[in-house]
């Protein structure tokens, strides 16, 4: 198997770089978005603070569990849901979020991509599989704060 390792470096390379690329136009989309957005204008609307909570909820209660049972690591202690006060607040805490995650792979080795975690309600998952899902997260979540921006009256 030893002929498998040089395909297998570059491999956990593009995943980590294409999470980091994600995550990078989610920052920056989240550093752009004007702070009005933050709260909802009116009842069951969707907010810039909402869609935070939620990439945070994910990262640290999903994506981050499901790394660390893949790679029997200790999940982090002393998480809580998210429920930011203001847009600041929500971009430190997620880059929080995202170091903790990013801890669990600081370690990580080819071979590690199969690693496997299973969910019991959405059943089981290789390490790759959890790294490209918290990427398409990333990616989401930046498209629904950029549409949020669009959608924003302009001019005030």
């Amino acid at each position: 198997m030893p002929e498998d390792e040089p395909a297998a470096a570059p491999e956990l390379e593009d995943v980590l770089g294409r999470l980091e690329q994600a995550r990078t136009g989610f920052v920056q989309a989240v550093e752009a978005c004007d702070p009005a957005l933050f709260e909802p204008k009116g009842e069951g609307e969707e907010s810039v603070k909402r869609l935070l909570e939620r990439t945070a909820d994910d990262l640290n209660f999903y994506y981050g569990a499901l790394a660390a049972r893949a790679l029997s690591l200790p999940q982090p202690p002393g998480m809580q849901p998210a429920d930011f006060s203001s847009l600041r607040e929500a971009a430190m805490a997620l880059q929080v979020a995202h170091r903790r995650f990013s801890n669990l792979l600081h370690d990580l080795l080819p071979a590690d991509l199969e690693k496997a975690a299973a969910d019991r309600e959405r059943g089981k998952y290789t390490l790759r599989q959890i790294l490209e899902m918290a990427a398409a997260q990333y990616n989401l979540r930046r498209q629904q704060i950029e549409r949020l921006g669009a959608q924003a009256p302009r001019g005030r």
